[in-house]
């Protein structure tokens, strides 16, 4: 099974878990803040992998002018962001498809997502994602930063593995340099999980 519907299997599973385990982003305020700063009034937003709408649901209370356009691959992650978000569009999409979206939006945000791409996927979502901003448009990503060595599958069990991936943040701001974008914002978090893991966050903000 290809790693991307095999990870969205899992949660949707875990879906409702999933939802109150990372209810509180408030970590992630000020770069999604500066994300916000960079949109225009009625601004058109794409949101990749976006769960259980966590990060719409920021969005949308801080900026309710924003016309949110959310998608996820887990059809149970889509049911809780549309309950907890009715002022969002859903829809369900690979982020690797993105680009069949034949849109533009001034905003594209991924919070996350990019743990399930590997270092290849990810430079094709950049490209992809570049390609469709409008001129001065922003694309703001999220990842956990380690060297992509670590990269392994993690689960609590042999049916509920997930390919994690980690990447370097030099080498996603080298993607955005290549797609012709300028770092607006890099900032990290660390802290220990509830697993007793040492985790680097990192969050990074483009704009074309």
């Amino acid at each position: 099974m290809d790693h991307g519907e095999q990870a969205a299997r899992i949660f949707d599973r875990h879906a409702a878990r999933y939802a109150g385990t990372y209810a509180d982003i408030s970590r992630y305020a000020p770069s999604l803040q500066a994300f916000l700063d960079l949109l225009p009034q009625g601004a058109g937003v794409l949101e990749l992998a976006c769960g259980p709408g966590n990060v719409t649901r920021y969005l949308l209370q801080r900026r309710p002018d924003l016309k949110v356009l959310s998608t996820d691959l887990a059809p149970a992650m889509l049911d809780i962001a549309r309950a907890v978000n009715p002022g969002a569009t859903f829809e369900r999409l690979d982020q690797r498809a993105v680009k069949t979206l034949r849109r533009r939006f001034h905003g594209i945000a991924c919070a996350f997502g990019l743990p399930y791409l590997s270092a290849e996927e990810a430079a094709a979502l950049i490209v992809d994602a570049s390609a469709m901003l409008h001129p001065g448009g922003a694309l703001y990503f999220s990842t956990m930063e380690e060297v992509p060595a670590r990269t392994a599958w993690e689960g609590p069990s042999e049916d509920e593995r997930i390919l994690m991936h980690y990447h370097a943040g030099a080498v996603l701001k080298n993607a955005f340099r290549k797609a012709g974008l300028s770092l607006r914002h890099e900032s990290r978090s660390r802290y220990v999980d509830a697993h007793g893991k040492a985790v680097t966050d990192l969050m990074l903000l483009a704009q074309g």
